[in-house]
């Protein structure tokens, strides 16, 4: 017989078929009567939706002579969701559109994934999603040429996150190529009363940890299984946005989306039903400004994130905003993370050795001075190299290395004592992962002849008339006499915070600091140092700050 693609959700332990089903979306859905079979407990929903034009036929029409009749009466479609419980748990496998009926929050989180890995062959592995968390998350997809081994898709395994995998199974294995993420797909030619002993299969793999031989590092993440510390995060999360304190969470699409496909999402219910370009934590706050005051962990759950797109067709129903919430908490001495709709305790000894090494960067020796509200990098840069002779301004000088992909910034202050001085405010829009992966670009340009040349020109022409030599130094005209050891790449960090210890930065900040200053001693730089720079109000105008 011909092979089916099947998806197929695993839902949460004691969820029943009515759970299963999300009560807003079941409208247009009607139950199917089913064959007699013994042991089989399923259940059958289908919807049908009437022709509709596609959204670009309107756009041409107005230069077709026979109004594209044919075109206005084609785009008809068909959903379905089929509901199998085999050992009492409820498996939910959707066809068309039928992903929207299911009810979001019973989802199992990365039940596709586990099963995957556990069947896959670690050596024949098509694709991967990953996804590095910062105060943005960054998706990737990579897909080899060919099936690969773990070592062809570049995973840090410290920073990224594993999301979905494509592979060969094993050899001896009945499955051919399977995927997995929350749900798994895979193709199935046999004949559909035999899903049962399928579901069973799988089972078997999503409870096994062989998966750990492989992907050791999959387990950094600890998925909380406790509903009392869910629903202490929870309150915890609701109590910060009830006072617009977005400092640790932001919204993120949970999973990948082509960006060149989507027109907006939207967020149901808001009074004036607002188009979102994009999601933005602190513009959903502004538009339910009213509300706050009752929002609740359920309700965050309730609410719809839909997707439309440009394409045209209904709206599509993908996640909860509680799924689309990405939150840093700390509570009870243990660092907790929100991460798709269900919140994991990061593995101790990672955030004890990453705390560990940023605590033991040492700030520089320059005093550099506070912020002003309001000013931004730029102004602050030319401020204090204004103020301080010892300090030469870069900011915005690029240059370009021989093969690299594009310019770069060399750094946005020079002190005479060799700190290459990279600035960056701490902001929901800006990811301090693009700070430090300056400063490790730029580490890397001083190798480079002809970059050496224009960061020494940038240099002369920026200190004018006075002697250039104590910043050229540091910069020599050939690599035999650079010492790296007498550079200090150090990060600034503008942050209006008052954390304590490292927490004023994000967790995932921390790590991606960390590994960059792993990177920077291999490459011979002995010197890091992170400045926080507090913020101020602005002081009168007769108020100056020394030099030095």
């Amino acid at each position: 017989m011909s092979t089916q693609r099947l998806t197929i959700y695993l839902l949460a332990e004691g969820a029943t078929f009515e759970d299963a089903l999300d009560s807003d979306t079941l409208k247009g859905f009607i139950e199917r009567p089913l064959a007699d079979t013994d042991n089989i407990a399923w259940r059958l929903f289908t919807k049908h939706s009437p022709p509709r034009p596609p959204s670009w036929a309107n756009f041409l029409m107005p230069i077709a002579t026979d109004g594209l009749d044919d075109l206005m009466r084609a785009s008809a479609s068909a959903s379905a969701l089929l509901l199998m419980n085999v050992n009492d748990r409820v498996y939910a496998l959707p066809f068309g559109w039928g992903r929207s009926l299911i009810n979001q929050a019973l989802i199992e989180r990365r039940f596709g994934l586990k099963v995957a890995l556990d069947l896959i062959d670690d050596k024949q592995i098509r694709s991967m999603d990953t996804k590095l968390f910062d105060q943005v998350v960054v998706s990737r997809n990579t897909q080899p040429s060919r099936a690969s081994d773990l070592t062809t898709f570049g995973v840090d395994v410290h920073r990224d996150i594993l999301r979905a995998v494509t592979g060969a199974t094993k050899q001896g294995s009945k499955y051919k190529s399977i995927s997995g993420a929350d749900a798994l797909v895979l193709g199935f030619d046999e004949p559909i009363d035999s899903m049962p002993a399928l579901l069973r299969d799988l089972q078997r793999s999503y409870q096994s940890k062989s998966y750990r031989a492989s992907f050791p590092w999959i387990d950094q993440l600890a998925e909380v299984k406790d509903p009392a510390l869910t629903s202490s995060l929870d309150s915890l999360l609701v109590t910060q946005l009830q006072n617009r304190n977005t400092s640790t969470t932001h919204l993120a699409m949970p999973e990948n989306l082509r960006w060149e496909d989507i027109d907006y999402f939207s967020i149901a219910p808001t009074a004036r039903k607002k188009q979102f370009p994009e999601l933005d934590l602190d513009d959903y706050l502004d538009e339910i400004s009213s509300e706050l005051p009752s929002l609740s962990s359920s309700l965050l759950k309730k609410r719809k994130v839909s997707v439309t797109y440009l394409r045209g067709g209904p709206a599509d129903n993908r996640w909860s905003l509680h799924q689309c919430l990405v939150s840093e908490q700390r509570f009870n001495e243990a660092l907790y993370a929100l991460i798709e709709g269900h919140w994991f305790e990061v593995n101790d000894s990672l955030v004890k050795s990453v705390d560990a090494e940023i605590q033991a960067l040492p700030s520089s020796a320059l005093a550099l001075p506070p912020a002003f509200v309001g000013e931004h990098e730029g102004a602050y840069n030319e401020r204090v190299a204004d103020a301080q002779s010892n300090l030469a301004l870069l900011d915005k000088k690029l240059v370009a290395p021989i093969g690299a992909n594009s310019k770069l910034e060399f750094c946005d202050l020079m002190a005479t004592d060799g700190s290459l001085i990279h600035v960056k405010r701490k902001t929901q829009s800006a990811t301090l992962s693009h700070l430090f992966a300056q400063g490790r670009a730029s580490a890397e340009s001083i190798a480079d002849a002809d970059a050496r040349r224009q960061i020494r020109k940038a240099i002369t022409e920026q200190i004018g008339v006075a002697d250039p030599s104590p910043w050229l130094l540091h910069i020599p005209e050939t690599a035999e006499r650079l010492n790296r050891a007498n550079l200090t790449i150090t990060y600034a960090v503008i942050a209006n915070t008052k954390a304590a210890g490292v927490d004023w930065l994000p967790f995932f900040s921390r790590l991606s600091l960390s590994q960059t200053v792993r990177d920077l001693r291999r490459m011979g730089y002995t010197r890091i140092a992170l400045d926080r720079i507090p913020i101020v109000p602005e002081p009168s105008a007769t108020t100056s700050f020394p030099s030095s």
